[in-house]
């Protein structure tokens, strides 16, 4: 199984330590690439590229050697927007000033040293890279069970309905596995109550009668 891997800083040598620490890892491609100079363009990079993994330099504006413009965002301000849009997506930060970037993260377990790519692993049960891919077998894992659940309530609402408790974990598993594709997509979750559904056919129904009328 594949792994693909983004690395996010703006200093070409750290790139090369990563890709070369990486290479114990043979199954994960890396990416490297520089930060972009603002929030938004990096996550719309990120969504082209789609990895599998995000790991980030925490101070993506420190070095400008390879850069020669102003980052406006640290690499836990980068994380906490991604996983606000995609909640529980892989993400790391790398960082050799550890308490600015746990004040600045929303999750702390996101934070690791830098030592680890270098020297600073050999008594360590596990190597950073293998976090990374539990993380990443972890995430694709909580998708493959919410989507064989939602399919196997999405069956028995076909063929006998569902109570309200199913109902509810039908709703709450498909949100679940559209915030795992984009947060900012999700329909709210009254919308999908059949209630709700009902109504909004009905709607739709008349609006497309409008039209017709108006065409």
């Amino acid at each position: 199984m594949a792994y693909k891997v983004l690395f996010i800083d703006e200093e070409k040598e750290q790139q090369d330590y990563f890709k070369d620490y990486m290479d114990a890892a043979p199954e994960m491609e890396v990416v490297c690439i520089y930060p972009a100079s603002e929030l938004e363009d990096m996550i719309q990079e990120i969504d082209e590229l789609a990895p599998n993994a995000i790991v980030s330099d925490f101070l993506l504006n420190d070095i400008k050697v390879d850069i020669k413009y102003a980052v406006k965002y640290t690499g836990s301000e980068l994380v906490n927007e991604y996983q606000r849009q995609r909640p529980a997506f892989p993400c790391f930060v790398l960082t050799s000033h550890d308490d600015g970037a746990v004040v600045g993260s929303d999750d702390v377990n996101v934070v690791y040293l830098k030592n680890l790519l270098h020297s600073g692993e050999p008594e360590a049960k596990a190597k950073f890279y293998e976090k990374i891919k539990e993380q990443i077998n972890k995430y694709r894992k909580s998708i493959d069970e919410a989507q064989k659940e939602l399919s196997a309530l999405l069956e028995k609402k076909r063929a006998e309905g569902l109570n309200s408790v199913e109902t509810d974990r039908m709703i709450e598993l498909d949100n679940f596995i559209e915030r795992s594709l984009h947060a900012e997509s999700v329909v709210p979750s009254e919308y999908k109550l059949p209630e709700s559904m009902n109504k909004l056919s009905a709607l739709i129904d008349k609006v497309d009668l409008l039209i017709s009328q108006n065409k």
